[in-house]
């Protein structure tokens, strides 16, 4: 079992394809593997792809879990909690082993969400690790551009065919990245909601930012969702960061985005709030938080400044 990086090439790989024949034939392969070994099998895929792959595996089609794919990846932040919930029910060493096929949607395909699915592909390649797993991620080539097959290949140490199953020369290290697969950082044209020197200043930001979501069109929860994500990122900023820290609102490509900035030196883990926060320590939470209540979460350290960007996505749009 060969390895790049230090990660299990067998435990995370891509299913490129062009046609159904082509996908059945590799995701059924996949599948009758788990069952002849009495892996638990996750299918999570649209009901079109799960009829086809039933009719490929006939009686055997029953021991496979289907999971609603338009639930599971309304968000990627409780989509990647959800996998690791999964890994811990069914893969924990010396308890059994889980076999995943998460065949991602991408309903969405502005370039922060679809680069906010492609960081969280990296970072399975870490979270699957220590446990006992495999996971297929098919991707339609015939539907998909090919900026997104390009990630795959990188997010991907392994790449399954019709025939055979390959390693590639493409694939990055996770960490390196979700760090470098990040928009290019931009200084607003506004002037900032605030600016925030003591914890006293994170009320009233918060405070401006409900007023803004809301009067944007934001739901009145999810309003508190952000007020939530944006508290702890302003935290942050305060607790690891450099002044000036600036925080700013705005509408860009349909979502509500929250900016804020500090001049510190950015994340010495790049996978930081990907992860579940270890349960034995009280800190560690707040980038995990906003990755679980916002709809995207983006960071981008460009010496010398860290901005993180929270997305809400706008009714209607």
């Amino acid at each position: 079992m060969s390895s790049v990086n230090g990660h299990d090439h067998s435990a995370h790989g891509a299913l490129v394809y062009d046609d159904t024949g082509d996908f059945v034939a590799g995701v059924g392969a996949f599948v009758r593997l788990g069952l002849r070994d009495a892996d638990h099998v996750v299918a999570v895929m649209t009901p079109e792809k799960a009829a086809l792959l039933r009719e490929e595996l006939g009686s055997d089609g029953a021991a496979v879990e289907h999971v609603d794919p338009f639930v599971v990846y309304e968000r990627p932040g409780p989509m990647f909690s959800a996998m690791v919930a999964l890994l811990e029910r069914h893969g924990t060493p010396g308890q059994g082993r889980v076999r995943i096929i998460a065949e991602p949607l991408f309903t969405r395909r502005e370039p922060a969400a679809v680069r906010a699915y492609m960081r969280y592909d990296a970072a399975a390649n870490v979270a699957v690790s220590g446990y006992g797993a495999s996971i297929l991620c098919p991707y339609d080539a015939g539907r998909l551009p090919d900026e997104i097959i390009d990630a795959a290949l990188r997010t991907h140490p392994e790449v399954a065919g019709p025939d055979r199953r390959r390693t590639t020369d493409r694939f990055m290290d996770p960490r390196a990245f979700v760090r470098e697969y990040v928009r290019e950082p931009t200084t607003p044209s506004a002037p900032p909601v605030c600016r925030v020197t003591r914890s006293e200043d994170i009320r009233p930001g918060r405070e401006r930012i409900r007023s803004h979501a809301l009067a944007a069109g934001l739901a009145a929860h999810t309003v508190e969702d952000l007020a939530l994500a944006v508290s702890e990122i302003l935290a942050n900023a305060l607790l690891y960061g450099d002044a000036p820290r600036l925080l700013w609102s705005y509408v860009q490509d349909g979502d509500f985005v929250c900016q804020v900035r500090d001049h510190g030196p950015g994340l010495a883990d790049p996978l930081a709030g990907y992860l579940p926060p270890d349960r034995r320590l009280l800190g560690g939470r707040g980038l995990w938080v906003a990755h679980q209540v916002c709809d995207i979460v983006e960071v981008v350290s460009d010496t010398p400044t860290t901005d993180v960007y929270l997305h809400m996505r706008l009714p209607g749009t």
